[in-house]
C-alpha cells in the first residue's frame, strides 16, 4: 500500500510549482533574498531613461528688426535632431565675455589706421608721413576702449591679445575701468598671428565660469601663421565651449588698404612688383579667413561684421554691445543617448507671432556635468 500511494504524494507535493509556472506569474521571491540582476526569460526590459539640461544663447527680433525683450519659454520650439524637446525656461544672465584682439601685421601695419598719402606740389612724387592726420591711438585700441566702457555693470571681461604669441591683457573682471587701465599698459603690437593659440586660450578662460552666457568677440582678419594649436584643434575647443562668437572682421577694410597700397606701388616706385605681388597674395588668403570667420559666428548664434574703414569697424563696438545685452539663455531638456556624434543639430522656431529668434545650429553633447533621472 505504502508503495501505491508515494507516487501519488510526489505528484501532490510538485503540483503547486507546477501551476504557479504554468499561470505565467513570476514566484515571489523569499524576504531576505537577493534580487537577480540578469533579466529573465519572458519578461519585458527595464529601461532607464536619462536627461540633462541643456543651455544655449538666443537673440529675438520683431517684424521691425527690433530685439524682443518679454520673450517667454511657451514662444519657442525646440528641435533637436528633428525632435521636439521641452523647454525649461528663458531668461536673461550675464555676460562672460573673452574681447580677443588681433595685434598682428604681417601683411603690413593697415590695421593701425587708414593709410594717407599726400602728392606734394613742388615734388612729382608721393611721400608718406609728411601732413598726415596723427592718430593717437591704434583703430583695435579705439574699439576695444569704447566697447569695454560700455558694457553692462554685471557683465565680467577677460582681454586677450595675440600676434607672435598670445597674452592675457586682463583676467576676469567687472570692473570695467580696471580693464580700460590694462588696455592702455599692456596693448603691444607685433608681426605675426597666432589666431589658433589665441582661440584656445578664450576657450580656456570660458571653463573657469561656472554661471552666465559664454561670449567670445573677434576682432580679427582670421590669418594664422604662428600657432602651435591646429585649426582643428581650435574649432573643436570652440565647439565644445558653446560661446556664442561675434566676429568683428578685418577683411574688408585690409582689402581695400592692401589695393590701395598696391596701387601706389605699381604708379610710384621703381621696381615694385616684387612688393606688389606679396601684397596681393594675401587677398584670397583673407577671403578664405573671412568664410571661416563667417561659419564660426553663424553656427555658434553670434554674428559677424565686415566693416569696409577703420571708422565704420570702430563704430561697431555699438551694434555688437547692443546683441550681446540682448540675448537670452535658453534651457531645454534632452534624453542622455549614446551616438556616435558629439555635436547635435538644434533649431529654434518661434511660436509667437511676427518673431523670429537667431540661435546656434548645433551643440557639443559630450561630457555633459547636468543630468537628472
Amino acid at each position: 500500500m505504502v508503495l501505491k500511494l508515494l507516487p501519488a504524494l510526489i505528484l501532490l507535493i510538485s503540483a503547486p510549482a507546477a501551476l504557479t509556472a504554468q499561470s505565467g506569474r513570476k514566484p515571489q521571491r523569499p524576504p531576505g533574498q537577493p534580487g537577480q540582476t540578469e533579466q529573465q526569460p519572458g519578461e519585458k526590459p527595464i529601461l532607464k531613461l536619462e536627461t540633462r539640461e541643456v543651455v544655449i544663447s538666443l537673440n529675438a527680433f520683431d517684424a521691425g528688426g527690433n530685439f524682443v525683450n518679454d520673450l517667454t519659454a511657451k514662444d519657442v520650439i525646440v528641435l533637436e535632431e528633428g525632435e521636439s524637446r521641452p523647454v525649461s525656461s528663458i531668461k536673461r544672465e550675464q555676460a562672460n565675455i573673452v574681447l580677443v584682439l588681433d595685434m598682428s601685421n604681417e601683411i603690413g601695419t593697415f590695421k593701425n589706421g587708414p593709410t594717407e598719402r599726400i602728392e606734394l606740389e613742388e615734388k612729382s612724387v608721393w611721400e608718406v608721413g609728411k601732413n598726415y592726420r596723427v592718430i593717437p591711438r591704434p583703430t583695435t585700441r579705439i574699439f576695444a576702449d569704447n566697447f569695454v566702457s560700455r558694457l553692462s555693470p554685471d557683465d565680467q571681461v577677460s582681454i586677450i591679445q595675440y600676434s607672435d604669441r598670445v597674452q592675457v591683457l586682463q583676467d576676469w573682471t567687472t570692473d570695467h575701468n580696471k580693464a580700460l587701465d590694462s588696455l592702455n599698459s599692456k596693448y603691444r603690437v607685433g608681426i605675426k598671428a597666432s589666431f589658433h593659440d589665441a582661440i584656445k586660450l578664450a576657450v580656456d578662460k570660458l571653463e573657469a565660469c561656472k554661471k552666465g552666457r559664454p561670449v567670445i568677440v573677434l576682432v580679427s582678419d582670421g590669418l594664422d601663421s604662428n600657432s602651435r594649436s591646429t585649426r582643428e584643434e581650435a574649432l573643436r575647443a570652440l565647439s565644445k565651449s558653446r560661446a556664442s562668437v561675434f566676429v568683428i572682421g578685418w577683411a574688408e577694410a585690409l582689402k581695400k588698404e592692401i589695393e590701395f597700397a598696391a596701387n601706389w606701388a605699381s604708379a610710384h616706385e621703381i621696381g615694385s612688383r616684387k612688393r606688389v605681388a606679396e601684397l596681393r597674395r594675401h587677398l584670397p588668403q583673407l577671403d578664405a579667413a573671412e568664410l571661416e570667420l563667417r561659419s564660426i559666428a553663424e553656427s555658434s548664434g553670434g554674428m559677424i561684421w565686415l566693416p569696409p574703414s577703420h571708422d565704420k569697424l570702430i563704430a561697431m563696438w555699438n551694434p555688437l554691445a547692443a546683441e550681446i545685452g540682448a540675448q537670452y539663455s535658453l534651457s531645454f531638456i534632452t534624453e542622455r543617448k549614446p551616438s556616435l556624434e558629439d555635436n547635435r543639430s538644434i533649431e529654434v522656431i518661434p511660436a509667437r507671432a511676427g518673431v523670429s529668434v537667431r540661435s546656434p545650429r548645433s551643440y557639443y553633447a559630450g561630457d555633459e556635468s547636468k543630468s537628472g533621472n
